[in-house]
């Protein structure tokens, strides 16, 4: 483990200090095998392979039980109290001699109702823990572990920030360089092949849509890959994209004219809905506090599209970044059964949220979609940005 990532594991074990007397049981488990359970990247740092138990305390015991192939990085770290290491007994006894020294009353697993990253431990993981320890009734009476790893995974550290800041400025700089590549006649195809190349060039990974979504207005935003529709004058194309930096993720939307010929400027009506909804951002920014409900901050966005005339967006205004491009947690989402909970959460010091009114083809006037997404931090007293606001569109002649 390089000397960053062991400053990033033993930022996340103090605030998991600070957040274990809260627990509400008397031990968290996180019962999780390969593929299970990404919470295991926060306090284990690493994904885990074999079989595997971490059994946490309320009053601040940690302990480790995992195969011994997986033993040397978990324990190298030193940030676990113990250690235990399995051969071919397997894991079930060592388990329930911990728990039997621990004697907890309660316990909290990773089981979620709306987040999938605090819903890890799979419904055959909850009975075979249940089977190990001898009690089909845990499953039915633990809490839910969501009031320590929820904050655990949202609040991010120094070093956390760090890594989003630098996906952040590449993400930046790629769209910049797919503004100077990017012609009229063009597929869509082309752009994104530029830019998974550059990324390849960079060393980064992509996080989402195969590299980049690069999408004409004619064929349609959403969650998809590049096509083969032509960029033509006239069009406005929108290119989401996230990065991976260190295991960290950005995700920037940023929004390109093709000028018509004879053209120095998009027309009033796309220059008015890239107005709105630069503005909804900027808005939506300076509502943002700790305190502040996800469904507070979503609704200022769509008062300020309305009052551009501009019909709002059917999504929610933002989600989280981290770990993940969806890094679950609160959402800066409407109230009601799509998003179920997520926008009644309270904003936190440290959470790193996307800001994205997105302009839509389907509104009021010609149908030129605009994509704004930037990425802020909540601060103390508020929230900055943490990418550089688009000021205009970027002009392809």
């Amino acid at each position: 483990m390089n000397q960053q990532d062991l400053t990033l594991l033993r930022e996340k074990h103090a605030q998991l200090d600070a957040l274990l007397p809260a627990l509400a049981a008397d031990a968290w488990i996180v019962f999780c095998r390969e593929g299970s359970d990404q919470s295991t990247l926060l306090f284990a740092g690493e994904a885990m392979v074999g079989l595997s138990a971490f059994v946490f305390t309320k009053r601040g015991d940690k302990i480790a039980l995992v195969a011994d192939y997986d033993r040397m990085g978990i324990e190298a770290p030193g940030v676990f109290d113990q250690v235990v290491a399995y051969g071919r007994e397997g894991l079930p006894q060592h388990l329930r001699d911990v728990i039997g020294k621990l004697a907890p009353a309660s316990f909290a697993l990773n089981q979620h109702v709306d987040d999938y990253l605090l819903d890890g431990l799979t419904v055959g993981l909850a009975r075979k823990l249940e089977q190990i320890l001898g009690d089909d009734t845990i499953g039915r009476r633990a809490v839910s572990s969501a009031p320590v790893l929820e904050p655990l995974r949202a609040r991010k550290t120094p070093e956390e920030l760090r890594r989003l800041t630098r996906a952040i400025e590449l993400t930046q700089q790629l769209h910049e360089e797919a503004g100077h590549f990017m012609r009229s006649g063009m597929r869509e195809r082309d752009v994104a092949d530029f830019i998974k190349r550059r990324q390849r060039e960079l060393g980064v990974t992509h996080s989402f849509s195969d590299g980049a979504a690069v999408m004409t207005g004619r064929a349609g935003l959403g969650h998809r890959a590049a096509g083969d529709a032509p960029i033509t004058p006239g069009d406005s194309v929108v290119i989401d994209m996230g990065i991976y930096v260190e295991g960290y993720t950005s995700d920037v939307m940023h929004t390109y004219y093709v000028l018509r010929e004879g053209e120095q400027a998009p027309p009033p009506d796309v220059q008015r809905r890239f107005d709105a909804a630069m503005t909804a951002v900027q808005r939506s920014v300076e509502a943002m506090r700790p305190g502040v409900k996800g469904f507070e901050v979503d609704a200022v966005a769509r008062a300020t599209l309305e009052a551009f005339g501009v019909e709002p967006y059917s999504h929610a205004l933002g989600h989280q970044i981290g770990r993940t491009v969806h890094d679950g947690g609160t959402t800066l989402a409407p109230l009601g059964d799509r998003y179920g909970e997520r926008g009644l959460g309270a904003l936190a010091e440290g959470e790193v949220y996307t800001i994205e009114p997105v302009v839509h083809g389907i509104t009021d006037v010609s149908g030129h979609p605009i994509g704004p997404e930037q990425d802020v931090v909540v601060t103390a007293d508020g929230a900055r940005f943490l990418s550089q606001p688009q000021t205009s569109l970027t002009l392809i002649r």
